[in-house]
């Protein structure tokens, strides 16, 4: 089983440690804790100019325009040269 949980620092209680406790029981766990401003998604959609880019990229790319098409074959060629480099 795997959940994510996205929440503030702020909002971390013993509740809430006791709700983990409870949903996994005597299993061992792993906890991970990233700070979201890492997050590229989260950072674009912060600045309404970034997030106007955003969402016309999602919508040129779901209208098909303005993508870049390869084989993996030309793919891996491109990576050999980029590791030259």
């Amino acid at each position: 089983m795997e959940t994510v949980y996205r929440i503030k620092a702020s909002e971390l209680n013993k509740s809430f440690l006791d709700s983990i406790k409870m949903l996994f029981k005597k299993k061992e766990i792993e906890i991970s804790i990233t700070d979201m401003v890492n997050d590229e998604t989260n950072f674009l959609l912060k600045n309404p100019s970034n997030k106007a880019h955003l969402l016309e990229a999602i919508e040129e790319l779901y209208h098909g325009k303005n993508l870049v098409r390869f084989s993996g074959e030309e793919f891996e060629k491109y990576t050999q040269e980029l590791l030259k480099k």
